[in-house]
């Protein structure tokens, strides 16, 4: 690979940026269906129902309740092609202890297990890519557990994926008190260790592993200082009560540990503040070229991160040799491409979650996946990204892109595969020869492989010129609970917005269900009646726009916010 060069000036955008998309390759004859599949669903216009320029939702009498410990609701989205095994996750010591009062305290602590995983250094970043986000409001748009969660575990779900993105930002304790009423109460006649054992079971439905697994999946960045490998402790109170004749027993004063690797710890479980500063500077030059490239098209915008990326550093050739050691999963490697410094080169770690984290404060959809490839910079593990257009999906291999690399033509970028399919594997035609890439067990399970997957390789050439312009991401200015048994939410105008979808949760045990389909892009103002008294309420939205197709492109969904009504 070429020296690193010095940063000189960002003026050398459109020279950089318009070379370099190649010529898309034709469509080619696939082997199986799951490519067809893809091609199917884009041809099909979404079906939703329109009412008039408000689509209500049922009243709060009308609408089902869901139990705490019953069956899951219902999911916005089917993720039953999710893969699925052996939990990775097991309680390896717990304690109880009962207080003075008659409260019991029991804690937990669970690890996970490595058998053939990395260890050491190539564990402390393996979801850690995303320091540069210094705001919550800043974090992906993409979130595999608010699809696939509901009721309490969707619940504490929220409060842990905001505190650790909050502790991303600022450091601190790691110490995460769940404030949440989860609702974790129940009428019981048992007592002693049965008693214990029905609590045990309780806590349990909460399924900290599922929770767990969604948190490192979405916010792979936000916990760049979590050492997962060490034991996570869980502690919780219980309690009995007697309530209108009826023993009642409730769980309470929930607080999940989660330790912090030794390179980002002040205290095992406080993350040095100072750490966080170093990323930030790197984070503010990375800005610097978002703001460079902001009013060009989306297209010219992917080949100019692509470009700059591919011009700031170099391919770290050490880091895969025995003296170096394999330094995959390091959180530094983002860090690396945008901190101005030619003696810090990475690997294609570093290539394709910087050129995530320029997608991330572009709004574009870009997702970074991992598996093996066969070819380019050789054969092995990788990692690299997937871009959607329109709802089909396009490789983008930056670290393959570079100089003296397999695709440096363009043939790995925003480009369709000669075949293959999810679960065989995709293979690329480039000058230099056929590149294979196949998708590891953890990418599928968190994505899944059915014919709606992010996995699935269209067939269909990339179109520069007719990319849908997403809407800008809402964001709720208020809730007002001025008059009784309604609330009224306002939220900023979205960007090429053509209308929105307001989806809302009942307490913090409900799962969210859409409350309206606003058909005006301009209308920011939405008025939700026939209410309970005293119940929260929580909402977020989503704008949508159209495509080519007829077909509705979401915006990335608003913080949540809630308010109990009057």
């Amino acid at each position: 690979m070429y020296r690193k060069k010095s940063f000189i000036s960002l003026s050398l955008s459109l020279m950089l940026a318009m070379g370099s998309l190649a010529a898309p390759v034709g469509a080619a004859e696939f082997s199986d269906g799951e490519v067809q599949a893809v091609q199917q669903q884009d041809a099909e216009a979404a079906q939703v129902e329109e009412f008039s320029d408000v689509e209500q939702a049922p009243s709060v009498e009308q609408e089902e309740e869901t139990e705490v410990f019953g069956a899951e609701a219902q999911q916005e989205f089917d993720f039953s092609d999710m893969e699925t095994e052996e939990s990775n996750f097991t309680v390896t010591d717990r304690s109880v202890e009962e207080l003075p009062d008659g409260t019991v305290h029991v804690t937990e602590k669970i690890s996970i297990k490595i058998e053939d995983q990395p260890d050491g250094d190539k564990l402390f970043g393996e979801y850690a890519s995303r320091f540069f986000y210094d705001q919550v409001s800043t974090a992906p748009g993409t979130s595999i557990g608010e699809t696939v969660l509901s009721g309490v575990q969707q619940a504490l779900y929220e409060e842990m994926k905001t505190k650790v993105t909050s502790i991303a930002a600022r450091g601190g304790s790691t110490k995460l008190g769940i404030t949440s009423d989860l609702g974790l109460r129940w009428q019981t006649s048992a007592t002693g260790a049965k008693l214990e054992q029905e609590v045990s079971r309780k806590f349990d439905s909460l399924n900290k592993e599922k929770i767990t697994t969604c948190l490192l999946a979405d916010c792979p960045y936000e916990l760049y200082w979590y050492e997962k490998t060490a034991m996570t402790q869980w502690d919780y109170s219980y309690s009995v009560s007697v309530r209108g004749g009826k023993r009642i027993a409730e769980i309470s004063d929930i607080t999940v540990s989660m330790p912090v690797i030794s390179e980002y710890a002040a205290k095992e479980y406080r993350v040095d503040s100072r750490m966080v500063k170093t990323a930030k500077k790197a984070a503010s030059n990375a800005k610097m070229i978002v703001n460079e490239f902001k009013n060009m098209s989306e297209p010219e915008k992917l080949a100019a991160y692509k470009e700059m990326i591919c011009y700031l550093t170099d391919y770290n050739d050490e880091a895969i040799s025995d003296s170096y050691g394999d330094k995959y999963g390091d959180p530094w490697q983002l860090i690396w491409v945008f901190d101005w410094d030619e003696s810090t080169n990475v690997v294609c770690e570093g290539y394709s979650k910087a050129f995530q984290y320029l997608c991330d404060l572009s709004d574009i959809t870009c997702y970074t996946v991992t598996g093996d490839m066969d070819g380019g910079t050789g054969a092995g593990a990788h990692m690299w990204n997937i871009v959607e257009q329109d709802g089909r999906y396009y490789i983008a291999d930056i670290t393959n892109s570079d100089t003296d690399s397999a695709g440096e033509n363009g043939e790995l970028f925003l480009n369709t595969p000669a075949r293959g399919s999810v679960s065989k594997g995709y293979t690329y035609e480039t000058e230099g020869g056929d590149i294979y890439f196949k998708y590891d067990s953890d990418t599928r399970r968190a994505y899944g492989t059915g014919a709606s997957s992010i996995l699935q390789m269209t067939n269909v050439e990339y179109n520069v010129e007719s990319t849908t312009v997403k809407p800008s991401r809402p964001t709720i200015s208020s809730i007002s609970n001025k008059n009784a048994r309604r609330l009224t939410l306002t939220w900023k105008k979205s960007r090429n917005a053509k209308g929105y979808e307001i989806y809302r949760r009942i307490g913090t045990t409900g799962s969210y269900k859409r409350a309206a389909v606003i058909k005006s892009g301009s209308t920011v103002r939405y008025t939700n009646t026939g209410l309970k008294k005293g119940t929260k309420y929580y909402y977020r939205i989503r704008a949508y726009a159209y495509n080519a197709q007829g077909k509705k492109v979401y915006s990335r969904w608003s913080d949540m916010k809630y308010k109990a009504s009057r």
